[in-house]
């Protein structure tokens, strides 16, 4: 079983993940610094388990999308595990924050 470190939450924001020229607009459900679950709004395929994706997170406190790179982890029905590999310090620190709200509002899971 693996071990996760730091806080995870709950969450609804908008995401778009970019593979080259193909790209899909899902919903975070679930979010840390180190990752982030999505719904792909269809079952998850072959096409979707990519080696990188770009993806935009659209944070509802924030004007501009937070960027990071991610590689798929898991898949299951609708939802897609990707651990982020690349993140910029002021990106990451957006994240932080909005885990931070996210707690305030009592969306963290165990």
């Amino acid at each position: 079983m693996q071990r996760r470190d730091g806080l995870r939450a709950r969450t609804d924001i908008g995401v778009v993940a970019r593979d080259g020229n193909l790209v899909s607009h899902c919903r975070g459900i679930e979010l840390s610094a180190g990752g982030i679950v999505l719904d792909r709004g269809r079952p998850v395929t072959a096409r979707d388990d990519r080696i990188f994706l770009k993806l935009e997170l659209r944070l509802p406190e924030h004007f501009m999308p937070i960027r990071a790179l991610a590689r798929p982890i898991w898949a299951s029905g609708h939802r897609q595990a990707l651990k982020f590999l690349g993140v910029s310090d002021a990106d990451r620190l957006s994240l932080a924050e909005h885990l931070d709200l996210l707690r305030l509002k009592g969306a963290e899971l165990d």
